[in-house]
């Protein structure tokens, strides 16, 4: 595909993360502080690479995931062109879900993470025992079991990648958007005081929320993706 049709998608996924700082923070800000505590008496550069380790395994862990949906969400649009588009449509509706879920308006996601709780309930444990972390190999490894915790946000993003038809770009959007997530919650566990009321302002989560529910919007197949394509095409020939 050419850079004019891809890099918007990429921008999208990128951009999700980052408005879905706030929602982050909630679910994983307390693990990165607790993880923060848990080095204290090293360096300020050690503590820094130890959690850099982390948040590797955790996008890694969101790309490994993006790349198995990927497979399955190509496997059921090649079946079938309705079935494709279905899947684009079911996708922009879980991004306006969990826009929704941001600002606090509607909380229906809450069910879908008491679903990935099943799964959760077995790899907690193995994360556990993985505190307090001791090496950079054991961050990473503990980083890529906190990947899998239950979250709404991963989870749309999750079906909103699959959506595109193809399991490598599926792998590269959600790496794409756990890099979104990277500096709010990479930041928060080296200053949680200083950052936390901050993202997790109302206004924060409303605006955040109300952009997450246009993504949506964008995501679902229609001609407005037309209009805005052809607009970007535009503005990348104008600069």
């Amino acid at each position: 595909m050419e850079l004019s049709h891809t890099m918007p998608v990429y921008l999208t996924a990128l951009s999700i993360g980052l408005l879905g700082s706030a929602h982050c923070i909630g679910m994983c800000g307390g693990i990165t502080s607790a993880l923060s505590l848990s080095l204290q008496g090293k360096s300020r550069w050690q503590i820094t690479l130890m959690m850099l380790a982390y948040h590797i395994g955790r996008i890694g862990s969101y790309a490994l995931a993006g790349f198995i949906l990927g497979s399955i969400g190509w496997y059921l649009g090649d079946l079938s062109r309705s079935v494709h588009t279905a899947l684009r449509w079911f996708a922009g509706f879980m991004l306006v879900a969990m826009g929704l879920y941001i600002t606090g308006w509607w909380r229906g996601l809450i069910r879908l993470e008491q679903l990935g709780g099943r799964l959760w309930k077995h790899i907690q444990p193995r994360a556990n025992r993985l505190m307090p972390v001791c090496s950079l190999p054991n961050a990473l490894a503990l980083g890529s079991l906190w990947g899998w915790l239950p979250c709404g946000m991963v989870y749309s993003t999750l079906i909103w990648s699959a959506s595109q038809g193809n399991a490598l770009q599926s792998a590269l959007l959600m790496g794409t958007f756990g890099l979104g997530t990277l500096p709010s919650v990479f930041l928060t566990g080296l200053f949680a005081r200083q950052l936390t009321g901050l993202i997790q302002s109302a206004i924060t989560r409303n605006l955040a929320g109300l952009l997450m529910v246009l993504f949506g919007i964008w995501a679902m197949p229609g001609p407005h993706q037309k209009w805005i394509m052809s607009l970007l095409t535009l503005a990348g020939h104008s600069m």
